[in-house]
Formats: structure tokens, sequence, C-alpha cells
């Protein structure tokens, strides 16, 4: 089947899309930092992206030591930007319909784990990490500000 994730980052919300029909539907949030002449500025790469890697589990890390995050198991993730974009679940708050991310796309633990096991490409349950190899692309990833 034809299948898609699409992001409205100004609504804070996630489709998932399967031969032109919304199947699935869940809140997230996302990230914006503000440019020197104060406008938004999405985190989160604008366009269309693929999924390319899925893993069940993640460490991730980041920033300074006044801005930084050490997040150990962060489940159900699938990368879909080369510059570490992702859709994945989220334990460290509940703040869903307002962005918060770095630049992720964080959604509830349930609707992550039906998007990891909807989206292309299938990960078996070992090794729990698969990635996408050219010409077999994994699903597109939408992303659009309005």
């Amino acid at each position: 089947a034809e299948k898609s994730i699409r992001v409205n980052l100004e609504r804070q919300d996630l489709s998932a899309v399967e031969d032109g029909v919304e199947v699935y539907y869940c809140r997230i949030a996302s990230g914006y930092s503000f440019t020197e002449n104060g406008e938004r500025s999405w985190n989160a790469p604008i366009g269309q992206n693929w999924t390319w890697r899925k893993m069940i589990s993640r460490h991730m890390s980041g920033g300074d030591l006044v801005s930084g995050y050490d997040l150990p198991g962060v489940g159900w993730t699938i990368l879909f930007s080369g510059s570490g974009a992702a859709v994945h679940s989220t334990y460290w708050h509940n703040d869903f319909g307002t962005p918060r991310s770095r630049g992720c796309i964080n959604v509830l633990p349930e609707d992550a784990k039906w998007l990891f096991r909807w989206s292309n490409p299938p990960v078996a349950y070992r090794p729990g990490d698969v990635q996408s190899l050219f010409p077999y692309p994994g699903t597109p990833v939408i992303v659009r500000e309005v």
C-alpha cells in the first residue's frame, strides 16, 4: 500500500495515510526557535523525507552543559532525516499539541509504537533495528508548516 506520515507543525498533529485514507491520527510536540528578528523557525526539517532507520530503543543526548539533554531508552524511534530528526515516543513530558522538542516529532508511547510497526521498513523483533537501503525507500514523512 502507498503509505505516508504527514506532520502539520502549525496544528501540532500527525496523520498516517494509506492509499489516500487517514488510518491513524495523533497530537505531537515538535520544536521551534526564534530568529534574530523574532520570527518563529521550526526545528523539524520541512518538506518530504523518508524513514530510513528504525530502532526499538535509542539513547539520545546533545546540547551543552546549560541546555543539554541526556535521555536513555527513547522508544520506537523512526529516523527520517540525515540531521537526526525522528518520530519517537516521549516519557519526559505530556504536553502534546504544544511545541517542546529540539527538532524531533514527540508522540505518546502508544502512538510511536503504532507508527513504528505500521511504517516501512519493517523491523523484526531481533535485532530490533533496521536501516532502509537504496533503492528501497521507507515511508515518506511530509512535514508542513501549515
